[in-house]
């Protein structure tokens, strides 16, 4: 019996001595007197680094050190939150750290575009009045859903009631010829395609906010008389808005809409809007108002942080929730 445990007890000495001995937690050296501040360190995150639109960051497990030039460490140095509030276009949290900002990327899911707001979410209605039916839309960024991930009211509409819908929208566009890729030059390059319905149901175009940038070269109305499409200047908004219209009409002799943005804060587009109207009762068009419709417009601030991505484009929700409704009273009969 002594024999076996002396046997143990001299493996355990060469194990112990082959392992060497424990090894000893290393101590951060404090920087000397005359050590020089070199940078930070973030030696650990904050735990919370997913949003959504309208939180309080947290910077919760955050740690910073400070790094000197003789290899001194200050551990944990204090900071401070410049960020107050998640908004839709917050990339980072930013925090002041011995006078030095540093900025720590985040991602930001916006409120208003959850997947409950989405394309996806949208139930088909039975027996829809309007199935089957093709609608075409043209437009720019508000057309296509930039603030949306490319879902609008036309595709809800499409989703929702069985419509076959044509969405011919590139964002920055505008009516006008001013520069390339205005709504003149891409519907007449589409109507060369072989993308073309053969016929159309409703075509419904946006009253582009970009024009607005030109308010300088809107034109006038023409008389009554004049409907002929290669009498309108279209380098003027004006102009393009009776040249699309004429252009539609002929194609596809069907029911033409214009709809305008809600109030975007720069009176030139209440002066679009203006000519719009004027040129919606010489031409027998539907303007779908959301720029002079007061009731529709009534919403609170909660309602309008949801709805809308930034002064001009809608969020799903806003699309879904608060745009739909009109286009619905509009289009579906």
């Amino acid at each position: 019996m002594r024999f076996k445990l002396t046997a143990l007890f001299l493996a355990l000495v060469l194990l112990t001595a082959a392992c060497g001995p424990a090894p000893q937690e290393e101590k951060v050296k404090a920087p000397g007197p005359e050590a020089v501040f070199q940078r930070l360190e973030i030696v650990s995150q904050p735990r919370k680094l997913s949003y959504e639109t309208g939180e309080t960051p947290d910077l919760t497990g955050l740690v910073i050190n400070a790094l000197y030039d003789d290899g001194g460490v200050i551990e944990n140095v204090p900071y401070e939150l410049q960020t107050e509030k998640i908004g839709k276009k917050t990339a980072a949290l930013t925090v002041l750290c011995m006078e030095k900002t540093l900025n720590l990327p985040i991602t930001v899911t916006v409120t208003g575009n959850k997947p409950e707001y989405s394309l996806a979410a949208v139930e088909e209605v039975k027996d829809s009045p309007v199935k089957g039916k093709t609608f075409f839309w043209l437009g720019s960024s508000v057309t296509y859903g930039a603030e949306s991930e490319g879902e609008t009211m036309a595709d809800f509409i499409g989703k929702k009631y069985g419509v076959i819908t044509v969405k011919e929208a590139v964002s920055g566009t505008t009516l006008a010829r001013y520069k390339e890729q205005s709504y003149c030059d891409r519907l007449d390059a589409f109507l060369k395609s072989d993308k073309k319905p053969g016929h159309v149901d409703a075509f419904i175009c946006q009253l582009s906010t970009n024009d607005t940038s030109y308010y300088d070269q809107f034109g006038l109305v023409t008389p009554d008389f004049m409907t002929d499409p290669e009498l309108f200047d279209t380098n003027t908004a004006f102009g393009a808005m009776e040249y699309i219209i004429a252009v539609a009409k002929r194609e596809w002799d069907c029911p033409v809409y214009f709809y305008t943005n809600p109030p975007t804060g720069k009176a030139a587009y209440g002066t679009l809007v203006e000519g719009l109207r004027e040129i919606a009762g010489k031409w027998g068009v539907t303007v779908i108002d959301m720029y002079g419709d007061e009731e529709f417009n009534a919403i609170s601030d909660a309602e309008r942080e949801l709805y809308m991505a930034d002064g001009i484009h809608p969020t799903r929700a806003g699309y879904l929730k608060w745009w739909l409704p009109k286009f619905e009273e509009a289009l579906i009969h």
